[in-house]
This record gives C-alpha cells, structure tokens and sequence, in this order.
C-alpha cells in the first residue's frame, strides 16, 4: 500500500491508483456510448447524404470517446470480465461506424461535379455506378450495426447496473456527477 505523508499525519493511498478515476471514466464511457447509439439510431430519418455524413461523424468521435474512457476505466483492477467485453464491443461499434462514414464520404466524392475518379477512368456513368455501390454498402452496414446495438441493450444496462453496485456512495456521487457536468447543454460532444 502506497503512504503519504500530509502535516504530520499518514494519509494512504489506494494500492489500486487506476481505481481513483474508474468512476469518471466510467460515466463518460456510458454517456458517450448512449449518445453514440441515439445518433446511430437516428441516423435512417435523415435523408440527405450531407446530413448522413455529419451524423455519422459525431456518432464516430462519440463511439471513440466511449472506448478511451473504457480502456481508461478498465486500467484498473477492479475491471470485470464484461468490462472487458464491451470494449471489445465498443471497437466493433467504432469500426462498423467509421466504415458507414467511409462509405457515405465516397459516395459524396463521386457524387460532386467533376467526380475525380469518373474523370481518372474516363467514365462518366462510373461515378453513378459507384454512388449506387456506396450507398448500399453503407446501408448494409448501417442496418447490422444497428441490429447489434438492439441486441447489446440488455448487457449494457446490466454492465452498467453491476459497476453501480460494485461503487461505494462516493463513487456513485462521483460517476452521477460527471454525467450530469456532461448532459449541460454547454457541454458538446467531442468533435
């Protein structure tokens, strides 16, 4: 166990100094996951590509957001199994959104006047051709995407209830207090 002396008196330390931040960590984790999934979710009402695309580049930053907090929370000994997991399930999460980003932001690319590639193989209809490929690319992998983000409600809620009951009251007031600071309306996503 790590000593710390203050004015005369012995202050310890967690042995565990990953532990101190777990419940910070833990809370932008959750919050920016949730946020993450709104957005995916959200994501089939919009109907312009523009729209789409930006869309899924706040989904994007929130996803990875989630996933540095979790590996930042799973430092810890106090990391379960299924922590473990859901950041394994945040990189499939990452993954599969910035592949609709990729997808959406090609498909914009061969849309524009003067689509470079069309003019590169001197085909004019081959930037339709490829918009069409594009969109049902990023359409498939939206629609899995989104089947796995159902699936995973249950596990998460119950990931989230067992870090909760693992927490002491001044954990929970902490882990409650970053998301509220998070929630202000002055307070944006990471960009």
């Amino acid at each position: 166990m790590c000593k710390q002396k203050r004015r005369g008196k012995k202050l310890f330390m967690s042995a565990d100094p990953f532990y101190l931040n777990r419940p910070v960590h833990l809370a932008r984790r959750d919050l920016f996951y949730e946020q993450a999934g709104q957005l995916i979710e959200e994501l089939p009402a919009h109907k312009k590509l523009e729209e789409q695309q930006e869309i899924a580049e706040k989904a994007l930053a929130l996803f990875y957001e989630a996933r540095k907090h979790a590996q930042s929370a799973n430092r810890s000994k106090k990391t379960s199994t299924e922590d473990q997991l859901f950041l394994d399930f945040l990189d499939t999460a990452v993954d599969n959104t910035q592949s609709i980003t990729r997808m959406l932001r090609r498909q914009r690319a061969v849309e524009s006047e003067g689509c470079p590639l069309g003019r590169f193989l001197g085909s004019e209809d081959m930037g339709v051709k490829m918009s069409t490929h594009y969109r049902r690319c990023a359409a498939h992998i939206l629609k899995g995407l989104l089947q796995v983000l159902r699936q995973a409600g249950r596990p998460y809620q119950e990931l989230q209830r067992s870090c909760l009951a693992k927490m002491s009251a001044t954990d929970k007031a902490r882990y409650e207090k970053a998301r509220t600071y998070l929630i202000r309306p002055s307070v944006t996503a990471p960009q």
